[in-house]
């Protein structure tokens, strides 16, 4: 009888326990809030130029354009030639509570490498401005792309000057690729201000997107929503058993982008595809995009399903770079041989939004940063992979390289003289002033023990 009640009070206890979880995380996991009211614009826009499916000479284009279907096509011209090419759309009518738009994307394959070509959007009578792209030369192997981790940008619009400025500083960089979260909610106010941030980048430069948890709806079976699909639209014909993947192979780079957002049932059948993707490549060079880090900075016990199905495969099959976001701070972790050398892979987790979380300070990792927004400008150039780190007004922050020759793997920290700077966010220092000076102590003795 005694035992019986022992036992009777322990579930009780629990319940307790799991309601008061609830209360306080309900929002969390379940709230969506409802969307503003919204009219489609009846002209083509918010155009994004993507990579396509169908190998390393073709691209994807997708704009919205009113509220009820009718043809679309893209208008093509391979500079130095006067013919016009017609390629037309597929589109998907996409209804909201606030309201209703239609999505289109175009298939454009059988490009030619190291030629320009112009486009315009068309729709009915109507059509946007043109717009020019180029695909690479297909004779040297070097190349460059920018990294972004989480954007999530108020709808006031905190980080207009830092992609502006990235995009004048990197004119020639040849993609860019974003870790998830590029909106706060999926809302269509929120896509809106996006593509301004986005403005004369998503038009001109292949944009790679993995989906964050700020797309997804919640419920108890989270969903991504439909409109991030149609808007990177290689997401239409990359899916693999409900999950949002892709792959693409650019000069000797294969790069990978997963969905860490899945309930973990889904990762299942995504692990398997991130093997076959794996063991099919033939390139130098593998980077792997996810939202989630596999090695969270957050917590100690964060994300250890996403470690646990992913980092294997990682590990064995030669994977050079993981591209991380969520965890908003920036951090880089540097696997490490037995005897201490520096070595593959190397994991970044980045941020640009004017968010900043709490991060716990682990010993695996190299280096943190703080209290900042970020952006990466990766290089590959013959046997080198470089990253470098800036802050938002262009402060070189971290400078690490890959190097292979000769069968071998050597990493270069070229950041060693390069002070970190870690800072409590003000709003912790307004609403939590016991623990701004427990996170002051703690940076304090993380800078007292990081590797030098």
């Amino acid at each position: 009888m005694k035992r019986k009640r022992i036992i009777g009070t322990i579930v009780v206890v629990v319940l307790i326990i799991g309601v008061i979880i609830c209360v306080k995380r309900w929002n969390i996991w379940f709230n969506n809030p409802t969307e503003l009211s919204y009219v489609a614009s009846p002209d083509p826009g918010r155009i994004m130029l993507t990579f396509g499916n169908d190998g390393e000479q073709s691209r994807n284009i997708s704009w919205q354009c009113d509220a009820v279907p009718q043809k679309g096509w893209v208008e093509l011209i391979k500079d130095s030639t006067s013919d016009t090419i017609r390629v037309s759309a597929q589109s998907k009518l996409f209804k909201t509570t606030g309201g209703q738009s239609v999505y289109y994307w175009a298939k454009l394959k059988n490009l030619v490498f190291h030629s320009n070509y112009t486009y315009r959007v068309c729709n009915g009578k109507k059509h946007s401005g043109w717009y020019r792209f180029s695909l690479p030369d297909n004779t040297t192997d070097r190349f460059s792309f920018v990294y972004f981790g989480d954007v999530q940008d108020t709808l006031h619009g905190k980080l207009k000057e830092v992609f502006t400025n990235v995009r004048h500083q990197l004119p020639k960089t040849d993609f860019y690729v974003f870790v998830g979260d590029l909106i706060e909610r999926p809302m269509d106010c929120y896509w809106k201000h996006t593509f301004d941030l986005l403005d004369s980048i998503s038009q001109t430069k292949p944009i790679v997107v993995s989906p964050g948890n700020h797309e997804y709806i919640k419920g108890l079976v989270n969903l991504i929503e439909d409109r991030f699909t149609y808007t990177l639209s290689y997401f239409v014909d990359s899916r693999y058993k409900d999950n949002d993947v892709f792959s693409f192979d650019y000069k000797d780079a294969t790069i990978i982008t997963l969905d860490s957002n899945r309930d973990i049932w889904f990762f299942f059948a995504q692990r398997k595809w991130l093997k076959e993707v794996l063991q099919k490549s033939t390139k130098k060079w593998k980077i792997v995009v996810l939202h989630h880090p596999i090695y969270s900075v957050h917590s100690k016990y964060n994300n250890l399903a996403v470690r646990a199905f992913f980092n294997p495969l990682i590990k064995e099959y030669g994977v050079d770079l993981v591209l991380e976001g969520h965890e908003h701070g920036y951090a880089r972790m540097t696997t490490k041989t037995d005897d201490g050398q520096l070595t593959t892979p190397i994991y970044l987790v980045s941020h640009s939004s004017p968010k900043d979380y709490r991060l716990y300070f682990n010993d695996l990792y190299d280096r943190y940063g703080t209290n900042q927004k970020f952006y990466q400008n990766i290089e590959v150039s013959k046997d080198t992979l470089r990253v470098k780190a800036f802050t938002g007004d262009n402060q070189l922050y971290d400078d690490i390289s890959i190097i292979k020759a000769k069968n071998q793997v050597k990493v270069v920290d070229n950041a060693k003289k390069i002070p970190q700077k870690l800072e409590v966010p003000g709003s912790y220092k307004i609403k939590k002033p016991k623990d701004a000076v427990k996170y002051a102590k703690e940076m304090k003795e993380w800078l007292n023990r990081a590797p030098k």
